[in-house]
């Protein structure tokens, strides 16, 4: 979750349910305020974890 921009629309793996997500730019700010690193690579935020990130097929790949 290192090189992860909550400011671009991607896919977030949450580790908790093992399934991912549609991630929504409008959730940033609150991602900045409330995730919490739990060890290295994993935030908590919003009861998931969050484990990894994939870009959308308009991005970069870039992400992990």
């Amino acid at each position: 979750m290192s090189t992860f921009d909550p400011e671009v629309p991607c896919r977030v793996h949450d580790g908790l349910n093992d399934e991912f997500i549609e991630w929504e730019p409008q959730w940033a700010p609150l991602y900045h305020d409330y995730g919490v690193k739990q060890e290295e690579g994993v935030v908590a935020w919003d009861g998931l974890l969050l484990d990894g990130w994939i870009p959308t097929s308009h991005q970069h790949r870039s992400g992990h």
